[in-house]
């Protein structure tokens, strides 16, 4: 009953009661330095290299994308409109000419540990609309999959 109450009333009443805090956030470990952490905000990662652990998984979507076809990746880091997250453009021949595009954007970056099914949180956007950055004169792509 007392759950139910809590709910009802919200948090907003134990925040004005002055009571303390049900949950203790620990502080940082002594000696480490808030600027020794990576930067968060995906924008200012645009136009970075991608890591190993990046350029691995990218090649193995990019195999199941385009079905083993030949495809090329991004360089760089590509910015990621309307989305919050780590771009990386995607391309391969299509049949009736031009290119298939894909944009994989990571929710953070990869750093040599694989990433389980469970916790795989990329997105794979491949609509027209989605993709206008990979079409952009200023990409450079480099090999993702050889034929």
């Amino acid at each position: 009953m007392a759950a139910v109450m809590l709910a009802a009333g919200g948090l907003s009443a134990c925040a004005a009661s002055g009571a303390a805090p049900l949950v203790d956030v620990p502080m940082l470990p002594q000696g480490m330095q808030v600027s020794t952490l990576p930067a968060s905000d995906p924008a200012d990662a645009v136009g970075a290299p991608l890591r190993s652990a990046e350029i691995s998984y990218v090649t193995s979507a990019a195999a199941g994308i385009y079905r083993r076809r030949p495809s090329e990746r991004s360089a760089t880091l590509v910015p990621t409109p309307d989305h919050d997250g780590y771009g990386v453009c995607l391309r391969s021949p299509a049949a009736s000419g031009g290119h298939d595009h894909a944009l994989i954007i990571f929710t953070r970056r990869l750093d040599g540990e694989p990433i389980s099914q469970v916790d795989d949180d990329t997105l794979v956007l491949r609509r027209a609309d989605d993709t206008g950055i990979c079409r952009s004169e200023g990409i450079a792509y480099v090999t993702a999959r050889a034929a």
